[in-house]
């Protein structure tokens, strides 16, 4: 239900129950029945299974690749319908209503954009240029369109969700990011002499961590369930240490390695030279290696949990609290796992991690309801979202693969 991105999970299994669909949009159901589940019962579950989703994936791989990717836009809504109907809370589900060509029309998009940045980019300066200034347009634009689509078409007990972060907020929250990201490659194309010139265009990625947490606050701070509006109170400072924090310990490990394949080596030159030699290498791949692991099987996914603790204790709906309490090194230890096990099956575990991570993180959030209200003013909210509906495909887009 809840992702890193908005609101909605990440998410796709078997079709929702009889009774939870009965449920979620019989009108005869009371609000107070509604309320009462919503108010007893705070616990997020994910029915879904491993197998299931094997079935799945292995399905839309092959279809995706059989048809050179067109089918990809189909096999998202499967996944997603999938993750969606079996998140469970409060005895009901969520639902995922995209439709997969708007998905198409959005990937078909990127593939156009993504085939003028690569080769037609570079061929002179005008084109450029021009390639860059529709981009600064478009993009902006293109990202917001996503979001509203992924949460216009997510629902539970028959609601739909919302995001009504403005146009104006958007090109000041994601017109730096595109700015930062097409640098480097202007600067190559415009001065391709200017060597000094490049490494200074990479410098503006150092506000990454500012950049992210704007537009996390951007997301967090929109999305509506029915009439119940969020808000965050995520600051800048709170969010940005946990980058501070990885790069601090990823520069201290790398001293240490460095320092330590110094001196083994150093060490060594009482033994013969090819002794040396061999000592070198091995050091180098030992501390490569160790690098790595650090790198993506600790401080990637500490970061993950630090930044996903902090964003949804942050963000509230009215009426209804999230808490995020996942541990931190139960979740390492789960990814480490989940690496392993991808990496010897050849990628064949890959959608066992999946369902893992999603559950892992699931099992660990919690939304309270503090009153009646808030559920009845959710309801109220479902008479006016079919307009948004239509406009989310209409004018949406789906960028994310």
């Amino acid at each position: 239900m809840l992702s890193s991105h908005a609101l909605p999970v990440d998410p796709l299994s078997a079709p929702a129950t009889e009774s939870q669909d009965f449920i979620s949009s019989n009108p005869t159901v009371s609000l107070t029945d509604t309320a009462l589940a919503l108010a007893t019962d705070d616990r997020i579950r994910f029915t879904g299974s491993g197998k299931e989703y094997f079935r799945i994936w292995i399905v839309n791989l092959c279809l995706t690749l059989l048809t050179l990717g067109v089918y990809s836009a189909w096999a998202k809504v499967r996944r997603l319908k999938y993750f969606d109907q079996n998140t469970v809370y409060a005895g009901a589900v969520f639902n995922f209503h995209g439709r997969p060509e708007v998905i198409l029309r959005g990937r078909i998009i990127s593939v156009i954009f993504l085939f003028f940045y690569h080769y037609v980019y570079g061929l002179s300066k005008l084109s450029a240029i021009l390639i860059a200034l529709a981009l600064l347009f478009m993009l902006p634009l293109m990202l917001r369109g996503a979001l509203r689509f992924r949460l216009q078409n997510t629902s539970y007990r028959g609601i739909r969700f919302q995001f009504h972060g403005s146009r104006m907020r958007a090109y000041l929250v994601y017109l730096p990011v595109v700015v930062i990201f097409l640098l480097p490659g202007l600067v190559t194309v415009l001065y391709p002499r200017r060597t000094t010139w490049l490494i200074y265009a990479f410098l503006p990625y150092l506000s990454w961590p500012w950049l992210y947490a704007g537009m996390k606050r951007y997301q967090n701070g929109n999305f509506a369930y029915g009439r119940l509006r969020s808000a965050t109170t995520l600051g800048w400072t709170r969010f940005v240490w946990p980058f501070v924090a990885a790069v601090l310990v990823m520069l201290l490990a790398v001293f240490i390695i460095g320092l330590t394949t110094a001196v083994t080596v150093n060490g060594s030159k009482i033994f013969a030279k090819d002794k040396v030699v061999f000592a070198s290498v091995l050091m180098a791949i030992l501390g490569g290696v160790s690098a790595a692991y650090i790198v993506y099987l600790i401080l990637g996914p500490a970061l993950q949990v630090s930044l996903w603790n902090r964003l949804w204790n942050s963000t509230s709906l009215q009426g209804v609290q999230i808490q995020s309490v996942l541990p931190m090194s139960a979740y390492i230890k789960l990814q480490t796992k989940n690496f392993f096990l991808t990496v010897l099956s050849l990628g064949l575990y890959r959608p066992f991690a999946v369902v893992a991570a999603y559950r892992f993180r699931l099992e660990h959030m919690q939304l309270t309801v503090a009153s009646f209200e808030a559920a009845g003013a959710a309801a109220d909210g479902q008479r006016s979202t079919s307009t948004a509906d239509a406009s989310a495909d209409m004018f949406g887009f789906d960028l994310s693969w």
